[in-house]
């Protein structure tokens, strides 16, 4: 039986889980059992180079007897519940080693996803089971799936435990890392912090809006990282949103164009803050990979945890805050104070309720994740996109103007009215989702999941109990049966004409801020956010161009997509990547061109 899901874990009860529940019998059962039989058959007369050649074809062996039974016993149970199992991805090494390692090399040369594409096309399936290290791997680009495990079969999917361990020394006990009613409890306590009437306040976004356009004036007719800037200009405003305090990291110097290095992600950062950030982007590189060998990834931190480093560096930029909130509250208490949600702000209410900095720390970070990258990632890739199309970028910054002239502060009513951004917004969220990878793990119940009417085969998919679901929104949002023959095409017109109603019949199909009951809190904090600084920007400028001159070494995409690339790899002015959001690899450089007055 899997550990529940709810339960606090920490990184070595997960590498006494994987011991037990992988090693041991993957490994060690079959090794004894050789060394057993041949004392009790050959009576220790077998060399040792014959006792290691059995021991290492047992192993293999052993493991094709236990998932050749299991397979039975899923088709069994797949029979039973009137489903069929989802194709089974076969490759030419045992327990599809093979298939783990093309996905690795996939990963860093390749455009994104596009080894899981290609599982996809060849077994002319939206949903297949990759079935690494004899276990069970489901990946799916079927919103029938993806509308089952987040919303009509919620209770039968969660995190998991292998997820949770995955990034348990990173997120801890936060919000994006607990199931059950740990995680209600932390929504609960988050979700009046982005109820309409606090995020239709647009103070903060003008404070830091006008401070990153400083920036950008004092930057002048030379490149900037847009990914850096953006990632600065939504953290700050997220610290002053639900903190209470400026941060003020667009006060530190930016990374200067044709002298910047890769960073984790994009631009390597100097100082006190390039140490955070630098940290920040690391341990989310770490998650990223441990994912990638699925249940396997301690074998490779067998001495010790690769987080721990960067979360250091983290608890040394987060601490003060937390510190500050708790000496807060001993002095609002001592004073007879009481403070409520509705007057304060999300770390002093984070700290009414405990007294422990580690819970608190964690759900700072996990907020600062949501708040930071996802906007950060929507931001850049708009303006990559708008670089591009300069009659888009002509005709939605018409529109912001007209909405609100130069010299004006855009309100919450004036963005009601803006479609057309809407559109340029959810178009560059359907091809650039900031998450554009997820998961969940089914509990210990089997589920029969309707698929959705566009999938090959109509019958429900099985899958077993215990057994992780991966889903690709960026696939999802790609797949041309859904979205039309120009699905891989920037066209935001696609969210006004008819073409809509495809959505509004499907609305799975479209799943940037995932769905169901965990579907994004900050939303409609996100799309606000970026709109306000949009229509910033485009009082002041109207020429965006990219500068892939200034790409620090190794970040431009390879010759090879344009010849062997598929989709929009053939296109592609710079190198998506993702650890836990997209991002672009080593930044995205960018001059900006000022109006005329």
């Amino acid at each position: 039986m899997s550990p529940s899901m709810d339960e606090g874990v920490d990184y070595t009860a997960y590498r006494r889980f994987f011991l037990f529940r992988t090693v041991i019998p993957a490994f060690v059962v079959p090794t004894v059992a050789v060394a057993i039989l041949s004392r009790l058959l050959f009576h220790n007369t077998l060399s040792w180079p014959a006792m290691i050649l059995l021991q290492t074809v047992s192993v293999p062996l052993w493991n094709t007897i236990r998932s050749t039974y299991a397979d039975f016993r899923n088709t069994q149970e797949a029979k039973r519940l009137g489903a069929v199992e989802p194709p089974k991805v076969v490759g030419k090494w045992p327990g599809n080693i093979d298939i783990m390692l093309a996905m690795f090399k996939s990963a860093k040369t390749k455009y994104f996803h596009d080894y899981i594409d290609t599982l996809f096309e060849e077994h002319s399936s939206h949903t297949v089971n990759t079935r690494l290290l004899w276990g069970n791997q489901i990946w799916t680009r079927d919103e029938g799936v993806v509308k089952y495990v987040l919303a009509t079969g919620f209770e039968k999917f969660g995190k998991g435990q292998r997820i949770k361990m995955n990034m348990e020394t990173f997120l801890g006990s936060g919000i994006f890392n607990r199931d059950g009613d740990t995680w209600r409890s932390h929504r609960a306590m988050a979700r009046p912090f982005f109820a309409k009437e606090r995020i239709s306040d647009f103070e903060y976004f003008e404070e830091h809006a006008a401070h990153t356009l400083s920036v950008l004036r004092g930057v002048g007719d030379s490149a900037v990282d847009v990914q850096d800037l953006f990632a600065r200009f939504t953290l700050d405003t997220a610290s002053s949103f639900l903190f209470g305090s400026n941060i003020d990291t667009l006060s530190l110097p930016l990374p200067k164009a044709g002298e910047a290095v890769m960073g984790p992600k994009g631009s390597a950062i100097e100082g006190e803050f390039g140490e955070f950030a630098s940290a920040f982007e690391s341990a989310q590189q770490v998650i990223i990979e441990r994912s990638r060998f699925g249940v396997a990834w301690p074998v490779v931190e067998l001495f010790g945890d690769r987080t721990l480093q960067y979360v250091q560096a983290i608890r040394n930029f987060l601490d003060p805050m937390v510190k500050r909130a708790l000496d807060e509250k001993q002095k609002a208490k001592a004073a007879g104070i009481e403070k409520h949600a509705e007057d304060t702000n999300f770390l002093d209410y984070l700290a009414t309720n405990t007294d422990d900095p580690e819970m608190i720390r964690f759900e700072l970070l996990n907020i600062l994740l949501a708040s930071r990258d996802t906007t950060a990632c929507l931001l850049t890739y708009t303006i990559y996109l708008l670089a591009q199309y300069p009659e888009v970028l002509a005709r939605v910054r018409e529109e912001a103007l007209n909405a609100c002239p130069p010299g004006q502060v855009p309100t919450y009513e004036s963005l009601r009215h803006l479609k057309y951004m809407r559109a340029v917004l959810n178009e560059t969220l359907r091809l650039f989702p900031p998450v554009p990878g997820n998961g969940r793990a089914s509990t210990g119940v089997a589920s029969a999941i309707p698929p959705s009417p566009a999938s090959p085969d109509q019958r429900p998919i099985y899958v077993p109990p215990y057994t992780g679901v991966i889903y690709s929104p960026l696939l999802l949002h790609r797949r041309k049966d859904l979205w039309g023959p120009d699905a891989d095409e920037f066209d935001p017109d696609r969210w006004i004409d008819k073409r809509v109603d495809r959505m509004v019949k499907n609305p799975l199909m479209f799943v940037p801020f995932n769905a169901g009951p965990r579907i994004c809190l900050g939303q409609q904090f996100a799309l606000n956010e970026a709109s306000f600084f949009l229509v910033r920007l485009f009082q002041e400028y109207d020429r965006f161009e990219l500068t892939p001159e200034y790409q620090p070494a190794g970040s431009i995409p390879p010759e090879s997509w344009k010849t062997e690339g598929k989709g929009r790899a053939k296109i592609e002015k710079v190198w998506p990547a993702s650890a836990l959001t997209l991002y672009v690899k080593g930044g995205l450089w960018v001059r900006f061109g000022r109006a005329a007055a």
